[in-house]
């Protein structure tokens, strides 16, 4: 009994001195799990980064390839190639594709359309002229849709980072609110939410890392991406990051007035829809509601007459 009344009192008394450790030292403990997680988050974002870039670096490019680009290199002005650059990069093309890149298949997709186009219209074609008019055509949408296609894509990366802007930050919010910094829960979330605006903020992330300051990172996000409501948000982060306010309680007010500017532009969309729904009701609706209810009447006029 004396053993086991032993073994009881060292149990108790080691129970009980870790207690009172973990209560004096929890505020360290968190303070250390909180930094192993932040660079165990970037020492991964590390590896990623630089695994792609070692990707971009070992392209196969041939010495015709090159040859391609040196000549629209010299063909292409500085300002054609920024307003391209600046294209790509809204387009989420940033990093994967340059802009004499661009031109460069532009101009090999537009003339291989129109030579393929010529040659298999060509052997049957009784007029020629015709046919070169075609390759031509084809060449020229060819150059118009990469264009095109670009600024679509560049259409729609904004609109889905307007949509994810609410969430993205609401757990932002919440993970500050939890004890983590504005940039360990900036970076946790960009790990958790895949899509254009974590791209964005991960940038922003790697921008610090180099020895930009926060205000600077978000100021070369407000310019790189062309959205109104991110823009108004990433100002309003820069003013109270320099004025010392507290980001948990401005993100929250962010969010609320973005979640309001998005009922906003759906409600200025449903006002939009009977104006847009006119010209479709002129041109096909109601042709067919008159040839449905007048075309019996109109043809027993024309088979039988008036009376």
């Amino acid at each position: 009994m004396s053993i086991v009344f032993l073994l009881m009192t060292i149990c108790s008394f080691t129970c009980l001195s870790a207690a009172v450790l973990l209560t004096i030292n929890r505020k360290r403990i968190a303070v250390d799990h909180r930094i192993h997680h932040y660079f165990n988050h970037i020492h991964q974002v590390d590896s990623v980064e630089k695994a792609n870039r070692k990707k971009r670096s070992q392209r196969p490019y041939s010495p015709l390839w090159n040859r391609g680009l040196q000549l629209i290199s010299r063909k292409t002005s500085k300002a054609k190639q920024k307003k391209l650059d600046h294209l790509i990069r809204d387009a989420g093309y940033a990093g994967r594709l340059t802009a004499l890149e661009f031109r460069l298949i532009q101009l090999l997709l537009s003339v291989g359309g129109g030579v393929t186009v010529f040659f298999l219209f060509a052997p049957i074609a009784d007029n020629m002229m015709m046919t070169m008019l075609l390759a031509f055509g084809v060449f020229f949408l060819g150059i118009q849709y990469c264009t095109f296609y670009l600024s679509k894509k560049r259409t729609r990366r904004i609109a889905e980072i307007n949509r994810a802007m609410p969430d993205f930050f609401d757990t932002v919010n919440l993970l500050i609110e939890a004890g983590l910094g504005l940039d360990a829960a900036i970076l946790t979330v960009c790990q958790k939410k895949k899509g254009p605006l974590s791209e964005e903020f991960m940038f922003v992330l790697e921008d610090m890392k180099r020895g930009k300051s926060r205000r600077e990172a978000f100021y070369e996000l407000r310019m790189r991406v062309p959205s109104d409501s991110l823009q108004s948000t990433l100002t309003t982060m820069i003013q109270a990051d320099y004025l010392g306010v507290g980001m948990s309680k401005v993100i929250r007010n962010l969010t609320i007035r973005i979640r309001e500017q998005r009922r906003e532009a759906a409600r200025e969309q449903a006002m939009k829809a009977p104006v847009k729904m006119l010209f479709p009701m002129v041109f096909f609706i109601f042709p067919s509601i008159f040839i449905v209810s007048l075309g019996p009447l109109i043809v027993k006029i024309l088979t039988e007459g008036l009376m």
